[in-house]
């Protein structure tokens, strides 16, 4: 870990950096990367949340650092504290403007009617799954008929790319030059999941790409299956792509072609809808 940066009050006053100065950029700047480690760190352990001294822990920070970011996230309500245990989770504040954030390019409205008919119509649980930097992020659900768990868990939870059909799908259709670079990224956090390699992730894109959509039949989750259709505005990049998740009993080769075809259809009807409005800054809202 890098050595602590004391706080600029404790500094000497000769030794105060001037505002705007290169120093006092750099100390912000850590404040703000140990800040957002403690949100991810918080939303990979879930609902059991983190004590201070775990957060602590985990991030390589000391006991008096976590405590007074942890103090100022909680000040913002970006993250809680349960009283009787003292551990501490992702805050409302933080869940309200994520939701904000996902409805902001109409991705999501565009897309929940299509998420409802393949719910509805398969009875598997369908989700909208955007391109979140080097991770894939749940952006909507609609729970089916038959409940499975699945690798993001709800709503806001996040994979890295080249991890799952979904991801896949829209790894797929990016540029070869930016695919390499988040699979060789995101190689080592392949390894927590049994048997996939950066190798393998780099293997499949050219067959998605003829197929047009992705699918896994039980390799990643023994018993589990999924299909992804990438979505893909006219002329563009992939920004998302909606997947069902099934048992892999319900996945049978007879049925697989239905799904793909129902599902492609939806897709295109979303596509449709974000092609007319494909001006420069919607292009850009969709990609951030």
């Amino acid at each position: 870990m890098p050595p602590r940066t004391p706080p600029l009050d404790a500094l000497p006053e000769s030794r105060q950096p001037k505002r705007g100065s290169e120093t006092e950029s750099a100390t912000g700047t850590q404040a703000l990367d140990r800040g957002v480690a403690i949100l991810k760190h918080l939303g990979g352990v879930g609902q059991q949340g983190a004590t201070i001294a775990a957060i602590g822990e985990a991030l390589g920070l000391k006991q008096q650092t976590a405590h007074r970011i942890v103090t100022a996230l909680q000040r913002h309500g970006l993250i809680d504290r349960e009283r009787q245990t003292k551990r501490y989770r992702l805050g409302l504040a933080l869940f309200a403007m994520g939701a904000t954030a996902a409805d902001g390019t109409g991705l999501r409205r565009l897309a929940r009617p299509a998420l409802m008919r393949l719910s509805a119509e398969t009875g598997d649980t369908v989700f909208l799954m955007a391109r979140a930097g080097f991770n894939t992020v749940c952006v909507d659900r609609q729970q089916g008929t038959y409940v499975i768990d699945s690798l993001t868990g709800h709503v806001g939870g996040q994979i890295p790319m080249g991890v799952g059909p979904a991801s896949q799908a829209i790894l797929a259709f990016l540029p070869s030059a930016e695919a390499d670079v988040v699979i060789e990224t995101n190689a080592p956090l392949y390894q927590r999941y049994d048997g996939l390699t950066a190798d393998r992730v780099r293997q499949s894109l050219p067959i998605i790409r003829e197929r047009g959509y992705s699918v896994d039949e039980g390799a990643l989750v023994a018993g589990i299956s999924a299909l992804a259709v990438p979505i893909l505005p006219r002329g563009r990049d992939a920004v998302a792509a909606i997947a069902i998740n099934m048992t892999s009993a319900r996945l049978s080769q007879d049925r697989l072609p239905v799904l793909v075809s129902t599902l492609t259809n939806e897709v295109r009807q979303i596509e449709a809808e974000l092609n007319p409005l494909e001006g420069p800054a919607i292009v850009d809202l969709l990609r951030a």
